[in-house]
């Protein structure tokens, strides 16, 4: 009797073990499953007299050469009425976004994200939205004026949330790809990692035109993804053995232009988007993929006649 009671207690002893074993690496990848917020503060780089600030003037460099900038800076004025209520939305959403950056993460496990980000608000030279570093995003007012009128307008504050998702998913990228040994010795290979990299960003810009609330792709979503994989297929296929100078002609509009015919892009967001369901999670693996990734995923979701024109992605 003794001897079975020392039995069972052992039995106990090793399944609290193993017990506390489950509950301890369950509590890791829980801390892994959710990140920190980062936080994100925004400036107004515009003087009242309508100069800009240093820090815009560095903010737009991206987007120019010196001569170039010269000329842009001409065009500096002060906060139109429209320029203004761009910049007091912005403002005002600082904290709210610091609270979407744990979400935010989850596709890139556990790259580690900027410490802080700085948002640089101005109204000439920039684009609607863009980084200029590791660590910092600009939002030109006066183009999103012009480009989406009033910002009072009740789709501009979802809109604009979209915006700096997107933006903030392109920091968490820049920090995996210094973690990461990405090699694009081809020019298959930068079509891919733009695929990608705007893919991922553009998967954040996706509004209830392309999702439902079920998080499947809508009618519209469909039609487009029809007509954007053939050319996302005959382009994949040509850049698979073109030359530098053939593949600029190539890659026009992988990313750029009217959303709807960003034919990389938002071809591998909508990919990303059947791939998630809802679970950024599920997206970790085409994240750590890199390039070749896209491949595979292509394969995975185009048409079976468009699918065998897609190079198998390299080891």
């Amino acid at each position: 009797m003794q001897l079975q009671r020392l039995i069972a207690g052992s039995i106990l002893c090793v399944a609290g073990i193993h017990l506390i074993g489950h509950v301890s690496a369950a509590k890791a990848q829980d801390e892994i499953d959710r990140p920190v917020d980062v936080p994100v503060s925004a400036v107004l780089e515009v003087e009242a007299d309508g100069s800009v600030t240093d820090a815009w003037i560095v903010a737009i460099g991206v987007w120019h050469d010196d001569d170039a900038l010269q000329d842009v800076l001409r065009d500096q004025h002060p906060l139109t009425d429209g320029e203004a209520g761009w910049a007091s939305l912005i403002l005002g959403r600082t904290s709210t976004w610091s609270r979407m950056t744990d979400s935010l993460q989850l596709p890139f496990g556990a790259t580690a994200p900027p410490n802080a980000v700085y948002i640089a608000l101005g109204n000439v030279g920039g684009q609607d939205a863009f980084t200029f570093s590791d660590t910092s995003i600009g939002f030109d007012l006066r183009m999103l004026h012009d480009l989406y009128g009033v910002a009072s307008e009740e789709e501009n504050g979802d809109r604009i949330d979209r915006f700096f998702a997107h933006e903030f998913t392109h920091l968490m990228h820049k920090s995996w790809q210094k973690a990461n040994d990405v090699m694009l010795t081809s020019a298959l290979d930068r079509a891919l990692w733009e695929c990608l990299v705007e893919g991922l960003g553009n998967y954040r810009s996706l509004s209830g035109r392309w999702i439902d609330p079920d998080r499947a792709l809508t009618q519209h979503a469909l039609d487009v993804l029809g007509r954007l994989e053939r050319v996302f297929t005959d382009r994949i296929e040509a850049l698979e053995h073109a030359t530098l100078s053939e593949s600029e002609a190539l890659m026009e509009g992988i990313s750029s232009g009217a959303f709807d015919q960003k034919w990389g892009a938002l071809t591998v967001a909508l990919f990303l988007s059947q791939e998630a369901k809802g679970d950024d999670r599920r997206l970790r693996k085409w994240v750590d993929a890199g390039p070749q990734g896209v491949l595979a995923l292509a394969r995975k979701y185009l048409p079976e006649d468009l699918r065998a024109r897609i190079p198998a992605p390299r080891d």
